[in-house]
């Protein structure tokens, strides 16, 4: 039987650690909450309409950014 110090649990067996672009996704997704929370508390029809087009936009060039092939050699 093996003692607590001889557990095979280390900080790299808890999980998958996140890479730079899953940050960055996550960092995505927070901000598009606490954007849409604002918007939903102001309630204008102005701002629900800039903000869905910002978010479209955004989205858009994130998904760009994360899916350009590197330049060929």
């Amino acid at each position: 039987m093996k003692t607590l110090t001889e557990s095979t649990m280390t900080p790299t067996s808890l999980g998958p650690r996140l890479d730079r672009t899953e940050w960055r996704t996550l960092g995505l997704f927070v901000v598009y909450v606490l954007s849409l929370s604002v918007v939903y508390a102001v309630g204008d029809v102005r701002l629900w309409l800039a903000w869905a087009i910002g978010a479209v936009i955004l989205v858009a060039l994130v998904m760009i950014a994360y899916n350009q092939s590197p330049p060929p050699e």
